[in-house]
C-alpha cells in the first residue's frame, strides 16, 4: 500500500521521471549485431503460477540464448533458444520458479544482452497483493510513455508492485497491422516502455482496436482455455479476463465459462477485465448494454469486487449494486472528456495516468495517478463492509460441496444444499464453458446429492481432464473445479 504520506514524494518522483524521459537523447546509431533484435524481450505471464513466458523477436533468422536466476548474475541456468513460426518470433517458458521470488533473465544475440526481471506469484494463502491497472496505449505511444514511466517510478518506490498489469485492450492504433505493433508498442524510441515489458508482465483483454486478433495472439500467447479469455489466481486476487469481439451471451460457450469461472473461484477477491465498460461517462462511447445486462448479474451473484474496462480514454469510478466499476481507458489513447454526470459515476479525470491497487487482508485501496504524480482518485473497499460490494466466504444455506472423490474416475459425489423449496440444475462444463452434463429437478430445502459418472448428456464417455461443477439457483450459484480420470 502507497502510505499517506508519500503522495507529495511520489508526484516528485513521478515528475522527475517524466522529466527525464523528455531529456533523453534520441537513440543513436547501433552496432550491427544489434540490428537483429525487432521485439526486445518482454515478459507475458501465462496464467500459471510459477510460470513466467519471455519473448522477442528478430528481423532476420538468427540462434540466441537466455540465462536466468535469483540475482543479476543469471547463473542458475541457460539454454539456447531458435526461432518459432514465420516471423522470427522467439520464446522461452521460465519453470518450474519458486513462488513469491525475483528473477532475472538475460537474452544475448549477436553479441548483446538484453535483461529483464519479474517476481513470481506468491504461495497459495497470500492475503496482501499489489498491482497495476490501465488501458488504451494506443495512438500516442509518447504518452504511453510517460505512463509507464510513472509506473516504474511507484515499482522502484515499492517492490511490491512487482507483480503483473492488467490491461483493458486497445494496444495499438491498429491490431491488423504489423507496423503498428512495431512502432507503437515494441519501439526503442519508447525506453520506459521497454524497460516495463521487461520487468512487469502485462495481462490484457481484447480491444475493438485489435481487429481480428490475430495480431493480438502472436504477441500475447496466453494459456487460456478459451483462447483470448481465461483467468487465473494470483494470491487473494482471481482475475477473470472477458473477450468482448467473441460471443458471450447468455448460453453460449463464454459466456458458460465465465459463469462457472467465477462460481468456482474460492479466491476472496474477485475481479473482471474488459475493454468496454457497462458504466462509464460517455464522452466517446456509451455504455456497453450487454454487460449491464447479462455480465452485472453474474458479478453480483458471485462478489466481484471491481470490473476494470477501458474504451473510453479517461478514469472514471461508478457503483453499481455493491460492484466498483473503474474506467481505465487513461494509458496512451487521444483523451476524451468524461461526463461526470452520467449513472452511478462517483468520480472522474480527464489524465493520462495509470490505477494502483493495494489489497491488505479484508481492505482494498484503488488509487488513480496522473502522469504528472498527482493522485485523481482514491477508492477503499472492505470485505464485508456496509457498501462493499464483497462479502464473507459463501452463506452455508446455499452451497456446492467438494466433489468426492476428486479427481473422480468411476463416479464422484456432487453434494449440495437449497435453502428453500425451489428448483436446482446441476451442471458439468469442460474449460471452453460447454457444457456437457446436467441434471435438474425441483427439491425440497437442505442437503441433496447427485453422482456423475464421468458421461455427457449423450451418454458418451468424456475424455480425462478438468472441469467445472455448477450449482444454478434463484439464490444464486456455486461451483467447485473436478478432475476426472477415465
Amino acid at each position: 500500500m502507497i502510505p499517506r504520506t508519500r503522495p507529495a514524494r511520489l508526484r516528485s518522483t513521478l515528475a522527475a521521471a517524466c522529466v527525464a524521459a523528455l531529456l533523453l537523447p534520441l537513440p543513436g546509431p547501433r552496432p550491427a549485431h544489434a540490428d537483429l533484435m525487432r521485439k526486445a524481450p518482454y515478459l507475458v505471464f501465462p496464467a500459471v503460477p510459477g510460470r513466467m513466458k519471455v519473448l522477442w523477436q528478430l528481423t532476420a533468422a538468427d540462434t540466441c540464448r537466455i540465462a536466468w536466476g535469483t540475482d543479476t548474475s543469471c547463473s542458475q541456468g541457460s539454454a539456447p533458444t531458435a526461432e518459432y513460426g514465420t516471423d522470427h518470433q522467439h520464446a522461452f517458458a521460465l519453470e518450474p520458479l519458486a513462488p513469491g521470488t525475483t528473477y532475472h533473465f538475460k537474452v544475448t544475440q549477436g553479441g548483446t544482452a538484453w535483461r529483464g526481471s519479474f517476481r513470481t506469484a506468491p504461495a497459495p494463502g497470500a492475503t496482501s497483493l499489489k498491482f497495476f491497472a490501465y488501458g488504451d496505449t494506443r495512438t500516442y505511444p509518447q504518452a504511453h510513455d510517460s505512463v509507464a514511466a510513472g509506473v516504474l517510478a511507484v515499482m522502484a518506490a515499492d517492490p511490491g508492485y512487482r507483480t503483473f498489469d492488467l490491461c483493458a485492450g486497445d494496444l495499438v492504433a491498429d491490431g491488423d497491422l504489423e507496423s503498428y505493433w512495431t512502432d507503437e508498442l515494441f519501439s526503442p524510441a519508447y525506453p520506459h516502455v521497454r524497460e516495463l515489458l521487461a520487468n512487469l508482465p502485462l495481462v490484457s483483454c481484447m480491444g475493438n482496436h485489435e481487429g481480428g486478433g490475430e495480431l493480438f495472439a502472436k504477441y500475447f500467447p496466453y494459456d487460456f482455455a478459451g483462447g483470448r479469455y481465461g483467468s487465473f489466481d494470483y494470491g487473494p486476487a482471481h482475475v477473470a479476463v472477458l473477450d468482448q469481439y467473441t460471443g458471450y451471451a447468455p448460453g453460449t460457450p463464454q459466456y458458460q465459462w465465465l459463469a462457472a469461472d467465477l462460481a468456482a473461484a474460492r479466491a476472496p477477491w474477485k475481479f473482471l477485465l474488459l475493454h468496454e465498460p457497462g458504466w462509464s461517462a460517455g464522452g466517446g462511447h456509451g455504455n456497453n448494454a450487454a454487460v449491464q445486462d447479462e455480465i452485472e448479474p453474474l458479478c453480483e451473484q458471485n462478489h466481484v469486487a471491481i470490473v476494470f474496462g477501458g474504451h473510453n480514454h479517461y478514469y472514471a469510478r461508478a457503483r453499481v449494486d455493491g460492484v466498483t466499476h473503474i474506467t481505465a481507458g487513461f494509458g496512451g489513447a487521444p483523451l476524451h472528456t468524461p461526463d461526470p454526470g452520467y449513472p452511478n459515476v462517483q468520480a472522474v479525470a480527464r489524465a493520462h495516468g495509470f490505477c494502483a491497487v493495494s489489497i491488505d487482508l479484508d481492505t482494498l485501496t484503488l488509487r488513480a495517478f496522473s502522469v504528472t504524480g498527482e493522485r485523481v482518485d482514491s477508492v477503499v473497499l472492505t470485505r464485508g463492509g456496509p457498501d462493499s460490494g464483497v462479502t464473507g466466504p459463501d452463506a452455508p444455506r446455499l452451497a456446492l460441496d467438494a466433489p468426492q472423490p476428486n479427481p473422480g474416475h468411476e463416479s464422484t459425489l456432487l453434494g449440495f444444499s437449497l435453502p428453500q423449496a425451489g428448483h436446482a440444475r446441476l451442471e458439468i462444463l469442460d474449460l471452453g464453458g460447454r457444457r456437457v452434463w446436467h441434471r435438474e429437478a425441483e427439491l425440497a430445502a437442505g442437503a441433496h446429492g447427485w453422482r456423475w459418472d464421468g458421461r455427457d448428456d449423450a451418454g458418451a464417455e468424456v475424455r480425462s481432464g478438468l472441469y467445472f461443477a455448477r450449482l444454478v439457483t434463484r439464490w444464486g450459484t456455486r461451483g467447485q473445479r473436478l478432475a476426472w480420470v477415465r
